[in-house]
C-alpha cells in the first residue's frame, strides 16, 4: 500500500489535511520525510481502475505532496489568463491504477448539450487499455451531467 498523508499537512481553513498519529510511520524511498499508513492495508492486493478526479479531490488537494509521491504536476488554472494554462480552465486529474497518468480538459456546454472535450493531457504514453478505461470515465461524466461527449477531432 503507498503511504498516504504527512503527520502534518499545509494549513487547509476547511479541514485538517494532517492525520497525526493514525496509522504507521513509514518511510518512502526518494521522497523525504516520514509518511503514515493504514497497517491493515499492508500486503492487500490493490485493483485500481480508471477515474477522473475533481481538482478538490483529497488525492491531489496536496499539491507537494502529489509531486513528491506521484511525480504528478497539477495546478487549477481557471485564474490563469488563457495564454498562460497549460491545461485547460478547470483540468481534470486523470487517475489510472494508482498512478495519475494525465488532465482532461472538457467544457460542460448546457446550451448545445454537449460535454466537449477540448483535450486529454497524456503525462504518460496511454496504453489500449488505459484509453479505453478513460474514454468510458468520460462517457460517464457526460451521461451523469445529461450530456453528450464530443471528442477533440
Amino acid at each position: 500500500a503507498m503511504p498516504s498523508a504527512r503527520s502534518r499537512g499545509p494549513e487547509c481553513p476547511v479541514e485538517p489535511v494532517g492525520v497525526g498519529e493514525a496509522g504507521e510511520p513509514a518511510v518512502v524511498e526518494g521522497v523525504r520525510g516520514t509518511w503514515r499508513v493504514d497497517p491493515a492495508q499492508l500486503g492487500v492486493p490493490f485493483e485500481g481502475r480508471a477515474a477522473l478526479l475533481s481538482p478538490f479531490d483529497r488525492l491531489v488537494h496536496d499539491r507537494r505532496r502529489t509531486t513528491e509521491l506521484f511525480e504528478y504536476e497539477y495546478q487549477l488554472e481557471m485564474y490563469k489568463p488563457v495564454a498562460k494554462r497549460r491545461w485547460g480552465y478547470f483540468a481534470l486529474p486523470i487517475l489510472y491504477g494508482d498512478r495519475l497518468v494525465g488532465k482532461l480538459d472538457a467544457t460542460a456546454d448546457r446550451t448545445a448539450g454537449r460535454l466537449r472535450v477540448d483535450a486529454v493531457h497524456q503525462d504518460v504514453p496511454f496504453t489500449k487499455a488505459m484509453s479505453a478505461g478513460i474514454g468510458q470515465e468520460i462517457q460517464d461524466l457526460a451521461c451523469w451531467l445529461d450530456l453528450e461527449p464530443t471528442l477533440p477531432p
